[in-house]
């Protein structure tokens, strides 16, 4: 027979801390489980003489909540799957022992012992919209097997430590975009267009300038800090070498000896390369970080323009 997934509280009684210390799921009830008749209804599954025997205990009150225990000692069983709704998140666990009276001084009528799969916090995270509804209802339990999937993607969530990242999300959308359906050319506009968003008089250099020595797409000044940032953009996918490394390196040092023929210039230059591969190559790492270059990959360029906003 195929698991089935419930929801379930253990506020009552400490059984929060019943349930993470000693790993059981416990409900209310006392009064019933005191009561011969009850239990043997409970045993043998009829609902009716169950019903009578609840409300003689209670007296015909809190006839609304029979249903709760009904369920946790007749229903749930052993392989189950329980999410357990706390403060601010949520444990999943499975059932792994049948329902049993409970030994103990409190208003705790039944227990059943559960494996702890999973600790979830924050509740958004790591449960999707169904589940975070779910988890707003008040009742001591119910059956949720309608939203299984949004458990086990929880559980998965929680075991592989990979909790929802939406900005992420949308961050590996735009660069699918970029490698998809933009150009080397527009590429490099998009670099320019970064710099501008942040306040930067920017441009698109020409390829075919004279004298040319090393190489520089994307050319960003900000006048009020004295800064100039020379940036060099591959639209690359997989991983860069170094080559791109040494062109805007040797731009750098043909700017760096133009520079020293002006003894007023007090401007800081930076020297990046961004590229939409994932990464690059440990060459190119090494030399960038000998001639104090910026690497900038796929992933934290596209992170890049969300934050400023770039279109």
């Amino acid at each position: 027979m195929n698991k089935k997934y419930w929801m379930h509280r253990v506020t009552h009684e400490g059984g929060l801390k019943i349930f993470a210390d000693e790993k059981r799921l416990t409900i209310g009830f006392a009064g019933v489980a005191e009561s011969a008749d009850a239990r043997d209804a409970l045993a043998r599954k009829d609902y009716d003489a169950f019903c009578a025997a609840y409300t003689a205990v209670y007296h015909g009150e809190i006839e609304r909540l029979k249903r709760g225990l009904w369920r946790f000692v007749t229903e749930i069983a052993v392989g189950d799957v329980v999410v357990v709704p706390c403060p601010y998140g949520f444990f999943i666990c499975r059932v792994t022992g049948d329902a049993k009276v409970s030994e103990r001084d409190l208003d705790i009528g039944w227990e059943r012992d559960v494996d702890i799969l999973a600790d979830c916090s924050p509740r958004e995270d790591y449960a999707a919209s169904g589940l975070l509804s779910r988890m707003k209802c008040q009742q001591t339990n119910l059956n949720i097997q309608d939203l299984a999937d949004e458990v086990e993607d929880a559980l998965e969530r929680s075991t592989k430590n990979t909790p929802f990242d939406i900005f992420g999300a949308v961050c590996k959308t735009l660069r699918e975009e970029l490698e998809k359906h933009c150009s080397p050319e527009e590429f490099e506009r998009k670099v320019a267009a970064y710099f501008e968003t942040l306040g930067a008089q920017a441009a698109v250099l020409s390829k075919n300038y004279q004298d040319k020595q090393g190489d520089c797409d994307v050319e960003a000044v900000f006048p009020a800090l004295k800064l100039t940032v020379s940036v060099q953009c591959k639209k690359y996918v997989g991983i860069t070498d170094d080559w791109a490394v040494r062109q805007i390196n040797d731009y750098a040092l043909a700017n760096k000896r133009n520079d020293e023929k002006d003894e007023d210039d007090n401007w800081t230059h930076a020297y990046w390369v961004v590229s939409l591969a994932n990464t690059f190559t440990d060459e190119a790492q090494k030399l960038a970080k000998e001639k104090g270059v910026t690497l900038i990959n796929g992933d934290e360029f596209c992170r890049m323009l969300l934050n400023v906003g770039v279109r």
